[in-house]
This record gives structure tokens, C-alpha cells and sequence, in this order.
């Protein structure tokens, strides 16, 4: 055979080569978007596979490790058989076992007294679980604008925004106020539906976290002016996203830094976390109304350390009257949104994701709930209400069964 025809076979066989190998890349990159996108996505979601990716989102997108480190903060357990607590919805009683299979729990962590009395999972499941927040996130963020605010890195939630991140200038962020921003009340226009694809919260998630085409900050910068700051409440994920920016800014960290320093590392949390990143790589800005991926026992800990009003094995970590400013209402209008905590009278408050994740305190029945869930749609006003109903019921059960003077030390 002669030289030229074994060029040609030798450059036939290469090229075949590359177009399968690039073919496979490209496939495995469609792949790996559709994944991406079936966390925002109703339309490109496979429900097992949505399951499954409530404690998987880590190995999906681009995170950054928050890491724990020291000694764990272990808790005192006093195990309770709670399965029989009765609770009513709906003109309906049902049982705390029912709760738990009719509310889709992948996972759930009691705290009464400051003792562990009540954890399952579900679903293959377990204590290590690092099950992603949704917008519990936010109450996190929120916590970190009260650090830096103790730390004189921020003066006064009085001051504007612009006063600490120059780049919103001549945005509709321009003259919002920290605290404004922290009540979702800063007049800036975001449609939060997660039913419609068109919508603010869409076309946010999309373009930042799924194409990874515009940096998240700018992306929430960028949403116009429709009311005047401070007349309406106008839940935005978009402007957490700018408390995030702010945190950043005067602190000169990275989120997921700030956090591993402030919270993650006193608090002896259990296991590392991860914050999902707009793009991969160390330019990547971590979402801050979005997506913190922890386990149960960590997102419980935050819960007992605003139910211990901010202080932690015997150290004031928030800041004295902080946590009485975050789950106060507005005094205004809202009665039902502190700083990034939603409100349910009687001192209760909760911080809440999408598809059912709670952590959920009761101040006058010292008890903390933490649970993950995977509702079918993102929100459900029904599984909402039960998940109230059934929290109260076990508070009422625990509290009545223990004597005030067996409370146990914090951890």
C-alpha cells in the first residue's frame, strides 16, 4: 500500500477519533447541564433524580467548601418515641409517623431542652447527609450582616448599601438601606415563581448557576426600580444575593470563609459544608439566598444558637439583642418577615427553603426542628401549614412531659 493511502487511513482514523471523543464531550456536557438545570428547572427534572439530588447537589455544581474543624460540639441525647404525637389539619388527626411520610421528610432533627431527642432519615440517608437549604441560606447570610455589624465593619443597617459597595451606584440598590435590603423591602422589582419559567427567579438561577453566563452579583444588581425603598415587602432571592456582596465587601473574605470563621468553627459543627459558586474556579462568588449544603445536625446548631439568643458553650457569639432584632416584625406592615427569618407569632420563627426545609425555633418550648424534605413543587401551602401543626403538637408533647428544672446544658 502506498505511503499517501496510509496518510489517508492514518488521518481518517484520527479524525473519527476526535469526533466521537468530542461528540462524548459534548454529550457529557448537555448531560451535566440538564442536571444543573433539573434543580431550577420543573420541566428538565426527573423526580428520582431530584430526590436524590437534594443531598447530591455538591457533586453537580461548583461549590466551596466551608470547613469545620476543633472539636465537635457534641449533644447530650435523650431519646424520645414521638411517632404516636398526635396533631389536627385540615379537620384530620394524624400521628408525628404519619407527618413524616405524609411530608415527604428526608430527614429530621429534634431539640428539646438542648438535648437531641428525636432524628431519622430516610431515602438511604443519614447523619452525614449533606442536605442543600434552598433559602435557609438566607437566614445564614442574615446572621453574617449581624457579625459584621458587631465587628464595626458596618457602622448602621441605617446606611445604604452603596455606602460599602460602590458598583451599585446608579442601580436600583442606590439608596436602599441594609436593614431595607435584610426585610426584603427594598422596592426593587423580582417575581419569585417558581412555576413559570419567565420568571425573576428563573432567569436569575439560569444565567448565573446553570450557564454560568453573568456573575450572580451583577445579575442582582441589575433588576429595576418598582416602589419606593422601604414601602413594600417584595421577596427577592436576588437581594440576598447583595447582602452576600455586602458581607464580601467589607470583610475582604469570601463568603464561605466569613462563614468557616464566624459560625462553621465555633459553633463545632459535626461535618464541612459547601456553598454553590456562580461558576467554577476561585472567581467563582458563592450564592448567598441559595444553597448552603449541610447536615441536619449543623443546620440545628444554628437553630440552638438563635434559641440560646446568639451565645455558644458559654461565648457570645451574636451580638446582644440581635437575635431579638432578626425575629422582631417590621414595625410598619409586615408582621411575617424579620431579617430573613419568617415569623410565626408567639416568638416562633423559622428559617424556610424551597421543597420543605425548615429550621424551625420555638423559644417558649425551648425547642429547635431541623428537617429537609423533597416536596414535589417548591412550595406547598398545605405541607407548610402541617409542618407547623406537627412542630407545635411535639413541642407541646415534650414540654409537658419534662420538668423545667432537667433542662439540659447547652452544647
Amino acid at each position: 500500500m502506498c505511503l499517501k493511502k496510509w496518510v489517508v487511513i492514518v488521518v481518517g482514523v484520527v479524525l473519527a477519533g476526535a469526533l466521537v471523543y468530542s461528540t462524548s464531550l459534548a454529550l457529557r456536557y448537555v448531560e451535566h447541564a440538564l442536571d444543573r438545570g433539573g434543580y431550577f428547572d420543573p420541566g428538565v427534572r426527573d423526580p428520582e433524580w431530584f430526590r436524590r439530588g437534594q443531598r447530591t447537589m455538591s457533586e453537580a455544581l461548583p461549590t466551596r467548601t466551608v470547613s469545620r474543624g476543633g472539636a465537635i460540639a457534641q449533644w447530650v441525647e435523650s431519646p424520645r418515641d414521638l411517632a404516636s404525637v398526635a396533631y389536627e389539619h385540615g379537620g384530620m388527626r394524624h400521628t408525628f409517623a404519619e407527618f413524616l411520610e405524609r411530608n415527604h421528610t428526608h430527614g429530621i432533627v429534634v431539640l428539646h431542652r438542648g438535648a437531641l431527642v428525636f432524628e431519622r432519615y430516610f431515602d438511604g440517608s443519614d447523619d452525614g447527609s449533606r442536605f442543600t437549604s434552598w433559602s435557609v441560606a438566607k437566614s445564614v447570610t442574615a446572621t453574617l450582616v449581624g457579625m459584621a455589624l458587631a465587628e464595626g465593619r458596618i457602622r448602621s443597617l441605617d446606611d445604604t448599601l452603596e455606602t460599602y459597595i460602590p458598583a451599585l451606584r446608579g442601580t436600583a440598590y442606590d439608596g436602599v438601606t441594609i436593614e431595607q435590603a435584610l426585610r426584603m423591602r427594598s422596592g426593587v422589582a423580582f417575581t419569585e415563581e417558581y412555576t413559570e419559567g419567565g420568571s425573576d427567579i428563573a432567569s436569575y438561577m439560569r444565567s448565573s448557576v446553570i450557564e454560568q453566563a453573568a456573575s450572580a452579583d451583577t445579575l442582582a444588581a441589575g433588576f429595576p426600580r418598582a416602589a419606593d425603598p422601604g414601602s413594600v415587602f417584595n421577596y427577592n432571592t436576588a437581594e440576598t444575593q447583595i447582602l452576600g456582596w455586602l458581607v464580601r465587601s467589607v470583610t475582604q473574605k469570601s463568603h464561605a470563609a466569613y462563614l468557616e470563621e464566624k459560625l462553621w468553627r465555633p459553633l463545632g459543627m459535626e461535618h464541612d459544608a459547601t456553598l454553590v459558586l456562580d461558576r467554577p474556579g476561585p472567581d467563582g462568588v458563592e450564592l448567598a439566598g441559595c444553597c448552603l449544603n449541610a447536615a441536619l445536625r449543623d443546620w440545628a446548631r444554628i437553630g440552638q444558637l438563635y434559641l440560646q439568643d446568639g451565645v455558644w458553650r458559654g461565648k457570645r457569639l451574636l451580638a446582644e439583642g440581635w437575635v431579638a432584632r432578626s425575629t422582631s416584625p417590621n414595625a410598619d406592615a409586615d408582621s411575617f418577615y424579620g431579617y430573613q427569618w419568617w415569623l410565626f407569632g408567639n416568638g416562633r420563627y423559622s428559617a424556610e427553603g424551597v421543597h420543605g426545609q425548615f429550621i424551625f425555633v420555638d423559644p417558649a418550648r425551648d425547642l429547635v426542628v431541623a428537617k429537609a424534605s423533597v416536596w414535589p413543587d417548591a412550595w406547598d401551602e398545605a405541607l407548610a401549614d402541617e409542618a407547623m401543626a406537627a412542630f407545635d403538637a411535639i413541642g407541646r408533647h415534650l414540654n409537658a412531659a419534662v420538668r423545667p428544672a432537667t433542662r439540659t446544658p447547652a452544647p
